[in-house]
């Protein structure tokens, strides 16, 4: 049985957190595709909103993770390319519902604001998190009719 690909992604400030989510995804059963950055250099978030613009293009059926400082620069650059839903979230609750109600297939979280354990919450939440399709289905075929890249 192969592992499932989750792809993440960090500008400089989500750079730490990033390497604990790699590791809590590498201890359950999931197979981690670090899109950068690799240090706490100064780079730009929309950069990596990009990289996993081209991902999750690449390979529809992946969720990925993005990160940056708060959670909203990196988020509104990843919901400028029509394969992306990002979704910011805070709590557990957020992320199981982005995924639920608004088939988001990227979780975008907030460094700054967030630690490890609220962060690895979230996550899970998120990764177990299960579309539901019906009057849910009929936002999204809306919000994808919007148009984007």
């Amino acid at each position: 049985m192969s592992k499932t690909t989750v792809p993440i992604t960090a500008d400089h400030r989500g750079f730490k957190l990033k390497a604990q989510l790699i590791d809590w995804l590498k201890g359950h059963g999931f197979e981690p595709k670090d899109l950068g950055t690799y240090s706490e250099e100064r780079c730009d978030s929309i950069d990596y909103a990009t990289k996993m613009a081209a991902e999750i293009a690449a390979h529809p059926g992946e969720v990925g993770v993005i990160l940056c400082g708060s959670g909203n620069g990196i988020a509104i650059a990843a919901n400028r390319f029509k394969a992306l839903r990002a979704a910011i979230a805070f709590t557990p609750e957020m992320a199981r519902l982005a995924r639920e109600h608004n088939d988001a297939n990227v979780l975008a979280l907030g460094a700054d604001y967030m630690d490890a354990e609220k962060s690895v919450a979230c996550l899970e939440a998120f990764l177990n998190g299960k579309f539901l399709g019906g009057r849910y289905a009929e936002r999204r075929d809306k919000l994808d009719k919007l148009g984007g890249v």
